[in-house]
């Protein structure tokens, strides 16, 4: 073609060409007709539907590797067409009721959302100019699981049977919209449905021919804030888990100082079902955990088994002073410290700081609760 397009057009057809690797069978062999391991592309189209088919194989093929075919990764694309379709369900089912105020969690995930598409956004950019498609798709994928479905409608969702602000069912439709048309490429047939739907279209219009989000200036700050918010409501749930709170029964979460963007602890609330507080210190009833160098409890007067508490604070202490060892030893050895690159020695005085907070906080309990 290279040479065609030198004698026939005076220059070059194209400059850069995609490899694709081998589609071989989940463990390891050439797909043939011989083995009898090549299924039937339109037996699954049939069975799991075009879109999941195609996200499903793409998600898997990085350039220039080979593709290890597994129905399974149809599966994921099938049940990612379920969770986009049952999300739009969802968000059309919302009443609007003009005379409903935005919320703070919900003003606040809009913002946060906001952001995170045009992060997305740039890095998907990138990603397709060095031909990463794979890792395109799967940043896109995750958008739309994880933050869009699994965050921010939770965080903007009504309580049960109550209607929705005008502004956020706006924004968040204008953000759907968007998603549909970053993932259209690989998904066109749901997309196009799905795009029709939102609003009136003219006669002819296609979401072939909508324009592509494009990435918009953002503060990094709200991403960062939220992504505290974030791990706080993980902790919050981790500790449910645990103690097999019922999700329904709100906690008292107490947040040690000052560090923790007052921001989002709306976000938390809603997400935690918690009560959130500011204290200068912890009561000796509650279970702790540490978001990044923030301490924070919840409260469980009455429900804590206090020996129990004890028992697994000790042996995390135990478990932090032999890694603060460890950490030390390394940092108190010269040739180490001269001869690693300074970000890796970095790491390991970031290591050292962490672990003395965490030593410094599990001793705190410790007194707590032998009190």
């Amino acid at each position: 073609m290279i040479m065609a397009g030198e004698e026939f057009m005076g220059k070059e057809p194209f400059s850069n060409v995609y490899f694709t690797g081998i589609v071989r069978d989940k463990i390891g062999r050439k797909m043939s007709k011989t083995l009898g391991n090549s299924p039937n592309p339109l037996d699954l189209i049939e069975k799991y539907g075009a879109d999941a088919v195609r996200i499903g194989m793409l998600l898997c093929s990085s350039a220039g590797n080979d593709i290890f075919y597994d129905e399974a990764q149809i599966q994921q694309g099938a049940a990612f067409c379920n969770k986009i379709w049952n999300s739009y369900r969802l968000v059309k089912g919302w009443e609007v009721d003009p005379s409903v105020a935005q919320s703070a969690s919900a003003s606040l995930a809009v913002e946060w959302f906001k952001a995170k598409l045009s992060e997305t956004v740039a890095a998907v950019e990138d990603h397709y100019t060095k031909f990463r498609i794979s890792d395109a798709l799967m940043t896109i994928y995750k958008l739309f699981w994880d933050d869009y479905c699994s965050w921010y409608l939770e965080a903007i969702k009504p309580a049960f049977g109550k209607p929705i602000d005008p502004k956020t069912k706006e924004a968040t439709l204008e953000f759907f919209e968007a998603l549909l048309k970053l993932i259209h490429p690989v998904m066109p047939f749901i997309t196009e449905e799905l795009w029709q739907d939102i609003a009136e279209r003219k006669e002819g219009d296609t979401i072939m021919y909508a324009p592509t989000p494009k990435a918009q200036a953002f503060d990094p700050q709200v991403t960062q804030n939220f992504a505290l918010a974030q791990e706080a409501v993980n902790g919050v749930r981790g500790v449910r888990s645990q103690r097999n709170i019922a999700p329904k029964e709100v906690l008292k979460l107490h947040v040690k100082g000052a560090g923790f963007p007052a921001a989002v602890i709306p976000v938390v609330e809603k997400l935690a079902n918690a009560e959130v507080s500011i204290v200068d210190a912890f009561g000796s009833q509650g279970v702790g955990f540490m978001v990044r160098t923030i301490e924070m409890q919840v409260e469980m007067e009455g429900l804590i088994n206090v020996e129990e508490e004890l028992d697994k604070a000790q042996k995390e202490l135990e478990h932090q002073e032999k890694f603060l060892a460890g950490v030390r030893a390394k940092l108190s050895n010269e040739r180490f410290v001269k001869g690693a690159p300074a970000a890796v020695v970095e790491v390991e005085r970031k290591k050292e700081a962490d672990s003395l907070s965490k030593i410094e906080s599990l001793k705190a309990k410790i007194a707590a609760l032998q009190k």
